[in-house]
Protein backbone atom coordinates (compact mmCIF):
# COMPACT_ATOMS: atom_id res chain seq x y z
CA UNK A 1 0.00 0.00 0.00
CA UNK A 2 1.75 3.41 -1.13
CA UNK A 3 0.49 6.35 1.80
CA UNK A 4 0.12 9.64 0.62
CA UNK A 5 0.88 11.05 3.96
CA UNK A 6 5.24 10.66 4.82
CA UNK A 7 5.38 7.64 2.27
CA UNK A 8 8.99 6.97 3.73
CA UNK A 9 7.91 6.92 7.50
CA UNK A 10 9.67 9.67 8.41
CA UNK A 11 6.92 10.90 10.85
CA UNK A 12 6.44 9.06 14.67
CA UNK A 13 3.48 7.54 15.02
CA UNK A 14 3.11 9.41 18.61
CA UNK A 15 4.11 12.87 18.06
CA UNK A 16 6.95 13.92 19.32
CA UNK A 17 8.19 17.35 17.86
CA UNK A 18 7.89 20.80 18.77
CA UNK A 19 4.09 22.08 18.41
CA UNK A 20 2.12 24.85 18.06
CA UNK A 21 -1.53 25.62 17.06
CA UNK A 22 -0.38 29.08 15.90
CA UNK A 23 -0.98 30.51 18.84
CA UNK A 24 2.03 30.80 20.67
CA UNK A 25 5.68 29.93 20.14
CA UNK A 26 6.94 25.86 20.30
CA UNK A 27 8.21 24.99 23.12
CA UNK A 28 11.88 23.36 22.21
CA UNK A 29 12.05 19.89 23.08
CA UNK A 30 15.04 18.64 25.70
CA UNK A 31 17.61 16.50 25.17
CA UNK A 32 15.76 13.64 26.32
CA UNK A 33 13.20 14.13 23.79
CA UNK A 34 15.46 14.14 20.72
CA UNK A 35 17.23 11.09 21.99
CA UNK A 36 13.30 9.50 22.24
CA UNK A 37 13.00 10.35 18.96
CA UNK A 38 16.85 9.07 17.56
CA UNK A 39 16.12 5.74 19.42
CA UNK A 40 12.50 5.64 17.93
CA UNK A 41 13.08 6.40 14.32
CA UNK A 42 16.12 3.92 14.29
CA UNK A 43 14.30 1.30 15.68
CA UNK A 44 11.79 1.91 13.47
CA UNK A 45 13.98 0.72 10.54
CA UNK A 46 15.48 -1.87 12.34
CA UNK A 47 11.75 -3.11 13.15
CA UNK A 48 10.56 -2.74 9.84
CA UNK A 49 13.37 -4.94 8.26
CA UNK A 50 13.40 -7.69 10.60
CA UNK A 51 9.38 -7.48 9.64
CA UNK A 52 9.76 -7.34 6.01
CA UNK A 53 7.84 -4.02 5.83
CA UNK A 54 7.95 -0.66 4.78
CA UNK A 55 8.95 1.40 7.43
CA UNK A 56 5.62 3.90 6.61
CA UNK A 57 3.47 0.68 7.04
CA UNK A 58 5.51 -0.42 10.32
CA UNK A 59 5.16 3.34 11.80
CA UNK A 60 1.33 3.22 11.30
CA UNK A 61 0.77 -0.18 13.02
CA UNK A 62 0.30 -1.21 16.81
CA UNK A 63 4.24 -2.89 16.54
CA UNK A 64 4.92 0.82 15.28
CA UNK A 65 3.21 2.51 18.53
CA UNK A 66 4.55 0.27 20.88
CA UNK A 67 8.27 0.23 19.23
CA UNK A 68 7.74 4.46 19.53
CA UNK A 69 6.82 4.12 23.33
CA UNK A 70 9.84 1.79 24.02
CA UNK A 71 11.54 4.05 22.50
CA UNK A 72 10.66 6.45 24.84
CA UNK A 73 11.00 4.37 27.86
CA UNK A 74 14.41 3.85 27.03
CA UNK A 75 15.61 7.39 26.46
CA UNK A 76 13.87 8.49 29.75
CA UNK A 77 15.61 5.52 31.97
CA UNK A 78 19.02 6.71 30.02
CA UNK A 79 18.55 10.63 31.20
CA UNK A 80 18.06 9.20 35.05
CA UNK A 81 14.29 10.49 34.97
CA UNK A 82 12.67 8.15 37.66
CA UNK A 83 8.50 7.81 37.86
CA UNK A 84 5.93 6.82 35.41
CA UNK A 85 6.58 4.27 32.38
CA UNK A 86 5.45 3.01 29.27
CA UNK A 87 3.78 -0.70 30.86
CA UNK A 88 4.80 -2.56 27.14
CA UNK A 89 6.62 -6.15 27.22
CA UNK A 90 10.05 -4.92 24.91
CA UNK A 91 8.32 -7.78 22.49
CA UNK A 92 5.38 -6.08 21.46
CA UNK A 93 7.81 -4.14 18.82
CA UNK A 94 7.95 -7.17 16.93
CA UNK A 95 4.78 -9.06 17.47
CA UNK A 96 1.86 -7.66 16.23
CA UNK A 97 -0.82 -9.25 18.53
CA UNK A 98 1.28 -8.75 21.57
CA UNK A 99 1.32 -4.66 20.39
CA UNK A 100 -2.67 -4.62 20.10
CA UNK A 101 -3.47 -6.97 23.09
CA UNK A 102 -1.10 -4.03 24.77
CA UNK A 103 -2.54 -0.89 23.34
CA UNK A 104 -6.26 -1.71 21.71
CA UNK A 105 -8.21 -1.11 25.18
CA UNK A 106 -11.41 0.84 25.06
CA UNK A 107 -9.94 4.05 26.26
CA UNK A 108 -12.85 6.84 26.40
CA UNK A 109 -11.51 9.87 23.92
CA UNK A 110 -12.57 13.05 24.35
CA UNK A 111 -10.96 15.81 22.23
CA UNK A 112 -11.40 19.08 23.91
CA UNK A 113 -11.26 21.13 20.63
CA UNK A 114 -12.65 20.42 17.24
CA UNK A 115 -13.51 22.62 13.93
CA UNK A 116 -15.38 22.61 10.82
CA UNK A 117 -16.87 25.43 8.73
CA UNK A 118 -19.75 25.48 6.17
CA UNK A 119 -18.34 25.54 2.66
CA UNK A 120 -21.74 27.38 1.08
CA UNK A 121 -22.17 29.19 4.29
CA UNK A 122 -23.05 33.22 4.43
CA UNK A 123 -19.57 34.12 5.58
CA UNK A 124 -18.62 32.45 2.09
CA UNK A 125 -19.98 35.67 0.23
CA UNK A 126 -18.73 38.64 2.29
CA UNK A 127 -15.06 37.52 1.93
CA UNK A 128 -12.93 39.53 -0.43
CA UNK A 129 -12.24 38.91 -3.76
CA UNK A 130 -9.83 35.81 -4.15
CA UNK A 131 -9.53 35.18 -0.86
CA UNK A 132 -8.73 31.50 0.01
CA UNK A 133 -9.09 31.31 3.72
CA UNK A 134 -8.20 28.11 5.49
CA UNK A 135 -6.38 26.96 2.09
CA UNK A 136 -3.29 25.77 4.45
CA UNK A 137 -5.24 23.18 6.01
CA UNK A 138 -6.64 21.40 3.58
CA UNK A 139 -3.01 21.22 1.66
CA UNK A 140 -2.34 18.44 4.39
CA UNK A 141 -5.46 16.32 4.20
CA UNK A 142 -5.37 14.46 1.06
CA UNK A 143 -8.68 15.38 0.22
CA UNK A 144 -10.39 14.66 -2.93
CA UNK A 145 -11.47 18.24 -3.61
CA UNK A 146 -8.89 19.90 -1.81
CA UNK A 147 -7.68 21.37 -5.63
CA UNK A 148 -11.10 22.13 -6.41
CA UNK A 149 -11.74 25.53 -7.80
CA UNK A 150 -12.56 28.71 -6.09
CA UNK A 151 -13.69 27.94 -2.71
CA UNK A 152 -14.61 23.94 -3.49
CA UNK A 153 -11.75 23.35 -1.18
CA UNK A 154 -14.09 24.03 1.71
CA UNK A 155 -15.90 21.12 1.82
CA UNK A 156 -12.44 19.17 2.94
CA UNK A 157 -13.48 21.27 6.22
CA UNK A 158 -16.86 20.45 5.99
CA UNK A 159 -19.19 18.79 8.33
CA UNK A 160 -19.17 15.35 6.30
CA UNK A 161 -15.29 15.73 6.36
CA UNK A 162 -15.40 16.03 9.89
CA UNK A 163 -18.01 13.53 10.71
CA UNK A 164 -15.73 11.16 8.68
CA UNK A 165 -12.25 12.07 9.86
CA UNK A 166 -13.77 12.20 13.78
CA UNK A 167 -16.24 9.29 14.25
CA UNK A 168 -15.63 7.15 10.80
CA UNK A 169 -11.69 7.12 10.65
CA UNK A 170 -10.74 7.55 14.50
CA UNK A 171 -11.17 6.43 17.87
CA UNK A 172 -12.94 9.13 19.23
CA UNK A 173 -16.08 9.10 21.36
CA UNK A 174 -16.72 12.86 21.66
CA UNK A 175 -15.56 16.10 20.41
CA UNK A 176 -15.83 19.71 22.01
CA UNK A 177 -16.81 22.04 18.90
CA UNK A 178 -14.81 25.48 19.03
CA UNK A 179 -15.50 28.42 17.69
CA UNK A 180 -13.13 30.81 15.85
CA UNK A 181 -12.93 34.45 16.69
CA UNK A 182 -15.32 36.32 14.37
CA UNK A 183 -18.60 38.64 13.92
CA UNK A 184 -21.54 37.40 13.06
CA UNK A 185 -21.88 38.28 10.10
CA UNK A 186 -18.32 36.12 9.31
CA UNK A 187 -18.98 33.40 11.15
CA UNK A 188 -17.49 30.26 9.27
CA UNK A 189 -20.08 28.13 11.52
CA UNK A 190 -23.11 29.29 13.17
CA UNK A 191 -24.40 28.00 16.44
CA UNK A 192 -27.77 26.41 14.52
CA UNK A 193 -25.38 24.75 11.63
CA UNK A 194 -23.18 23.03 14.34
CA UNK A 195 -26.29 21.47 16.52
CA UNK A 196 -27.74 20.06 13.31
CA UNK A 197 -24.18 18.61 13.00
CA UNK A 198 -24.50 17.12 16.19
CA UNK A 199 -27.69 15.94 15.82
CA UNK A 200 -26.93 13.53 12.92
CA UNK A 201 -24.18 12.31 15.63
CA UNK A 202 -26.29 11.46 18.07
Amino acid sequence: MRYHNDPDGTRLPIKLDPTTNGEFAPVPLSPVHHHARKLALGAAGKHARHLGLTRRTFLVSACGAASTLLAMNAAYAASGCRGGYYDLPSESALDMQLARSALDRQEFIFDVQGHFVNPTGAWTRVLPPGAQPLKSFTELKGCSTASAPGLGYLQCLGADAFIKDIFLDSDTDLVVLSFVPSTRKGEPLTIEEAAATAGIVE
